[in-house]
C-alpha cells in the first residue's frame, strides 16, 4: 500500500561500494542506509532521482567512502516478492535486494 497510491517505475538506493559488491556471492543485498542492516531498520532506504544529489548530501557528506547509485526496477523487485512503499514521496524497500539482471537496471559508481 502507498500513500495516496503514488508509484514509481524505478528507486534509487545509495549504496557504499563494499557492501554493494559484499553482497553479490551471497546474492542479497541487505543494507538499509549506511552501516545500519535491513534486519534493524526494518526497510532499506530509496529516493528518487532526483533526490539522489540531496541523499548523498545529507546522509554521506562527512563521509569520504566511495559509493554507487543504484537504479532499481519497481515492479522486477515486487515480482521478486519485495514491497516498495512510498510515504510522503519517499520509497522505501520492504525487503533484500536481489542481486539480479531484472531488478538493478544500472549501477554508478559517485565518486568525487
Amino acid at each position: 500500500m502507498t500513500d495516496s497510491d503514488e508509484r514509481y517505475d524505478v528507486v534509487f538506493h545509495i549504496a557504499v561500494e563494499d557492501d554493494w559488491e559484499l553482497s553479490r556471492a551471497p546474492g542479497m543485498y541487505r543494507v538499509s542506509t549506511r552501516g545500519i542492516p535491513l534486519e534493524e531498520a526494518g526497510f532499506i532506504h530509496a529516493t528518487t532521482e532526483e533526490r539522489v544529489d540531496d541523499v548523498v548530501a545529507s546522509e554521506f557528506g562527512d563521509s569520504s567512502l566511495p559509493l554507487v547509485a543504484v537504479e532499481l526496477d519497481v515492479a522486477a523487485l515486487e515480482a521478486a516478492g519485495v514491497q516498495v512503499l512510498i510515504e510522503d514521496g519517499s520509497p522505501s524497500i520492504m525487503g533484500p535486494i536481489p542481486m539480479t539482471d531484472d531488478v538493478i537496471v544500472s549501477e554508478r559508481p559517485l565518486y568525487d
